[in-house]
């Protein structure tokens, strides 16, 4: 019988299958074999800021510029619903895995660097009503911005000026532990698909690791450049673990380049430039978001400053096609056909469907005032 040893191994068996069910050649055991190892469960991808979740019901858009938190059509991507959180301002998202609560952190008046009011607020959406169904008080804990849900209810936020990583009981509206992040700047977390491992970019510093069985920072991954003014030209941003959780890609804020870490000894073992990526700024943020297609084959890439988006082979990451998109792309949406992705352009207020078999544009629809992060659920 054909063994199943990979992830990406499971997708060439899958491939194989696709072209060669109904031929007389295949063996009766190499069918069941091929068939065996494709009803493995795919692994859990983990949920990433943003959540790279999918689903039929609708979609949840983070409309920072506007402060406004949309509900659009699954299909027509036209709004159904738009709610005015009650302080500012908006940034971010999280989805829990039932998919009837997102969370959304209101993290102040501005951004990373200029954040002259921050907010100390996460707000609990209802995704069946569309409404604002709670919030939750983190006191002394302001700048909330990163966030994650887990498999057991439970939250992980950043709050990325006193640098802390908080774990929120949602349902108690509760902050059970505080954990200090060592750097400077942590801004973006994610979680390894069986959560035993959070990583915690840093946008002026090394990226951490943390153990959550332990409880503790465990090892630093570490940044590409000291820290240049406001952070925007060293530590790292945009990061996602692989769905078989053995690496974590990250992108650091110097050029913008792909790193692929070990995630059991937190060593960096390839790094692939994106290509064509155009040069940036350190006067601006050099935010390159990661996202992969809840079916791990596709991995999307959003360039901020550059105005530019990859779509990659997730079996070889120097398989890329690179295109152009309105300015400020952020957030990433799959839709829960699989065969396209929506880009949201930060700073255009638009939406941008692309086709993930070409990496091409398809069209474009309304954006709102600039959204910043969106899911389907």
């Amino acid at each position: 019988m054909i063994g199943c040893k990979s992830y990406r191994s499971r997708l060439y068996a899958e491939e194989f299958l696709l072209k060669r069910v109904g031929s007389v050649r295949i063996k009766s055991m190499t069918l069941i074999g091929l068939l065996a190892c494709l009803s493995v469960a795919l692994p859990a991808t983990a949920q990433n800021t943003g959540s790279n979740v999918t689903g039929r019901k609708g979609v949840i858009a983070i409309d920072k510029v506007g402060n406004k938190i949309r509900f659009l059509d699954p299909v027509s991507l036209t709004e159904v619903t738009a709610l005015e959180p009650p302080e500012k301002s908006v940034h971010e998202l999280a989805i829990s895995y039932d998919h009837k609560t997102a969370y959304v952190p209101l993290y102040g008046d501005g951004i990373y660097g200029a954040n002259k009011t921050p907010n100390n607020k996460v707000l609990i959406v209802d995704l069946v009503q569309h409404q604002i169904a709670g919030v939750i008080e983190l006191g002394q804990y302001i700048a909330p911005h990163g966030l994650l849900a887990t498999r057991d209810g439970k939250l992980w936020v950043t709050c990325d000026i006193p640098n802390k990583l908080l774990y929120i009981d949602p349902a108690a509206r509760k902050i059970e532990a505080v954990y200090d992040i060592p750097g400077k700047g942590a801004h973006f977390i994610t979680l390894l698909p069986d959560e035993s491992r959070l990583f915690a970019s840093n946008k002026e510093a090394a990226a951490q690791v943390f153990d959550t069985v332990k409880r503790s920072f465990v090892a630093a991954i570490p940044a590409m450049k000291d820290a240049q003014g406001t952070g925007n030209g060293s530590g790292y941003e945009g990061l996602t673990p692989t769905p078989d959780g053995k690496h974590l890609l990250i992108v650091d804020n110097d050029k913008s380049e792909l790193h692929v870490i070990d995630t059991k000894t937190s060593k960096e073992v390839d790094r692939i430039p994106l290509q064509g990526a155009a040069l940036t700024s350190i006067k601006r943020t050099r935010l390159v978001k990661l996202m992969f297609s809840p079916d791990g084959r596709t991995l999307v890439a959003t360039s901020y400053g550059a105005g530019q988006a990859w779509v990659i082979d997730a079996r070889d990451y120097r398989k890329q096609k690179l295109l152009a998109v309105a300015k400020g792309p952020q957030g990433v949406a799959f839709d829960p056909d699989g065969k396209t992705v929506i880009v949201s352009s930060h700073d255009s207020g638009l939406l941008t469907r692309v086709d993930l078999a070409t990496g091409k544009p398809l069209r474009s629809y309304d954006g709102g005032d600039g959204i910043e992060a969106l899911a389907f659920y």
